[in-house]
């Protein structure tokens, strides 16, 4: 029996049950992005635009450090919904339980990696002198707080794929509330500038993480949490690694390519970095509203591969489409539209806002087409085939912008405009290339489970 929380992903209506899963994505990624920004508008107006800088020079690199271990969360995500799917109870407990001492583990190494490597991870990404000591401080204790967030978000992939996407929605929320208030508290009252945002950002991960374990030991239905099943079983770490290693290093090289543009951009300048700083708020936000649907999407198709029913499979593959593009155009449209009056909330300096504004209009608008790459990907993850969307990413997210960057672009240097095109380009061709491969997929699964 399903709780009031959770989606049925093997009967019932297929959009109603993909929408009812996705809103909940969304609300929660968005208002953790809305608190981000929050905090930007605090340090403009409690600190300095220094400090709005330094944050914000900080943000792709701990993308990219946290993508590495946070794809590892969809592996189990994928696996557990399968386990779940199929009805075997205990290899369900083993998945959950290793998908959790996974998390602790791979906090612990995060957490090591982000402080030792703090100052020369900046450099390499040609964060301003200006900019690098307050950077630096905020990157380090950041990264104090990387168990925290490994857990949350690994307890978080288990609950999305027992169907429950509301619970991980209230407790991002509860997150970014305490969030918001500890950063006025410790930028108005103790001007603790980037280090406040830094402590509050853990101290609320602490909440979160707290109210996601105790609603997993409190699931016996179909969590299958078990104290005496918490340690690495080799036998499930080796389908989660399986499925999360290509996807962590898929999201690694994306991020490792968009360090590749930040640095590019840095060299303008100040103004130029703190204004792709802005740009990346909202565009973060876009990217959440456009990929929603794919994580809702992931698990729902893994459990009914598990439970044998393709039909469900080839028809949640097209309503999520229809849902990411629906959603992505238009909130994209609309984030292009009012580029300036939205990068104006975090800055007064016009050359900063003209900045974020080149950035804005080209990315958030084609943001849906991200949409649709993201659940090919996420289809292709759930069929049991993570290395075609890994391989997609590595050319035509990260090595396509190479030659982008230093050959091509060069020939257009007065506007970034053009710059920001490679995001577009390189979602069409990944896209491309993952159909290339799903349909003799399709065809080959649909074989195997109708001779089964």
């Amino acid at each position: 029996m399903l709780g009031k929380n959770k989606v049925d992903m093997l009967s019932g209506p297929i959009f109603k049950g993909l929408i009812s899963m996705t809103i909940p994505i969304m609300i929660m990624n968005v208002m953790q992005n809305m608190f981000n920004i929050v905090d930007m508008w605090a340090l403009k107006s409690f600190s300095s635009e220094t400090a709005v800088g330094a944050v914000g020079a900080c943000g792709t690199l701990i993308t990219l450090c946290n993508s590495l271990l946070i794809g590892v969360s969809s592996g189990a995500n994928v696996i557990i919904a399968k386990r779940i799917g199929s009805g075997d109870r205990e290899r369900a407990e083993k998945a959950v339980g290793t998908a959790i001492s996974v998390s602790v583990i791979g906090g612990i190494f995060l957490s090591v990696v982000g402080i030792v490597f703090a100052r020369p991870f900046l450099v390499m990404a040609n964060c301003p002198e200006g900019l690098l000591p307050l950077a630096v401080k905020y990157f380090k204790m950041y990264f104090l707080g990387a168990t925290l967030f490994m857990v949350y978000n690994f307890c978080a992939s288990i609950l999305r794929a027992s169907g429950d996407t509301k619970h991980p929605m209230y407790f991002l929320i509860i997150n970014g509330i305490v969030k918001v208030i500890l950063t006025f508290c410790f930028l108005y009252f103790f001007k603790a500038d980037v280090v406040g945002v830094a402590f509050a950002t853990i101290l609320a991960s602490v909440v979160s993480c707290v109210l996601a374990i105790t609603t997993i030991i409190r699931d016996k239905d179909s969590v299958y949490f078990s104290f005496s099943r918490l340690k690495v079983y080799f036998s499930e770490l080796k389908g989660i690694l399986y499925i999360g290693v290509p996807t962590g290093l898929q999201s690694g090289m994306y991020s490792l390519a968009n360090v590749v543009i930040a640095a590019t951009v840095n060299s303008y300048g100040e103004a130029a970095t703190t204004g792709i700083a802005i740009a990346n708020q909202f565009d973060g936000i876009l990217y959440q509203i456009s990929c929603a649907t794919a994580f809702a999407a992931t698990p729902y198709i893994a459990q009914n591969v598990g439970a044998k029913n393709f039909d469900r499979v080839k028809k949640a593959i097209i309503r999520s489409v229809f849902i990411t593009v629906g959603f992505g155009a238009f909130f994209g449209s609309l984030s292009a539209i009012f580029s300036g009056q939205l990068s104006s909330i975090m800055s007064s300096n016009p050359a900063t806002i003209a900045f974020s504004q080149q950035k804005m209009v080209i990315v958030s608008s084609t943001y849906f087409i991200c949409g649709i790459n993201e659940i090919m990907g996420g289809v292709m993850r759930g069929l049991g085939k993570p290395i075609v969307p890994t391989v997609a990413t590595m050319l035509f997210m990260c090595l396509f912008r190479f030659p982008w960057v230093y050959f091509i672009f060069p020939l257009f240097p007065d506007s970034l405009t053009f710059l920001y095109l490679v995001w577009p380009i390189g979602w069409i061709l990944s896209i491309s290339m993952i159909l290339i491969f799903y349909f003799p997929t399709v065809k080959k699964l649909q074989t195997e489970l109708k001779g089964a």
